[in-house]
């Protein structure tokens, strides 16, 4: 399994354009809207890939509890440190980034909020990044090297997030067009492994 999320705090659902622009990408405001979390997770996880070989990614996008999340299917927009850090000081806020990888048992969250507060991962049962103070949120969990899928969403849970669609809501599918500049990065990064045997998306990390 693997699933990452941003949580942007505050209720931004009228900022989505201006949110993704910040990760290269253009609204096509083509969305699609689901009741049912199982059908909205199906569909991301169907579609995402055949749609980023075509230049289109697919987000996950709803509001609950005082936060907008993103469900991020590639773990892309979630690594993008200088683009999160650029959201937390436009929004002047905090931004919490999950990530559970369970094929590499990797387990990770990171703090922003106009720099880095807070940054833990795990992967293959050895700690990787432990940077800054523990969070208050983080009491009675294992944030160590035997972290799990529980301690995630446990974790995401102390702060008023709920990752795992318990709550009946909206969500919303975003489909984004590649802008000009992640193109011109893309054919760059192409030419650069060309007769290469690496056959991931550029911006692949697992």
């Amino acid at each position: 399994m693997t699933q990452s999320f941003i949580a942007i705090r505050g209720n931004h659902l009228n900022k989505a354009s201006e949110i993704f622009e910040t990760f290269k990408y253009r609204d096509t405001h083509q969305d699609q809207q689901f009741d049912n979390w199982q059908k909205f997770n199906d569909f991301l996880f169907d579609n995402y890939f055949e749609l980023s070989n075509n230049q289109t990614a697919l987000r996950g996008l709803w509001s609950d509890n005082g936060w907008t999340i993103i469900h991020d299917p590639e773990m892309v927009d979630t690594e993008d440190e200088f683009a999160l850090l650029e959201l937390s000081r436009i929004f002047k806020t905090d931004i919490l980034t999950f990530i559970i990888q369970t094929t590499s048992n990797s387990f990770g969250f990171t703090l922003y909020n106009g720099t880095i507060k807070r940054n833990f991962l795990v992967s293959g049962g050895e700690v990787t990044d432990n940077l800054y103070q523990p969070l208050e949120q983080e009491q009675g969990l294992s944030i160590n090297e035997e972290t799990f899928t529980d301690d995630i969403l446990k974790l995401a849970y102390n702060f008023g997030i709920d990752l795992e669609g318990k709550t009946d809501r909206t969500y919303i599918v975003k489909r984004l067009a590649f802008s000009d500049e992640m193109k011109t990065e893309l054919e760059q990064f192409k030419q650069q492994t060309q007769g290469t045997e690496n056959k991931k998306p550029w911006w692949k990390v697992w």
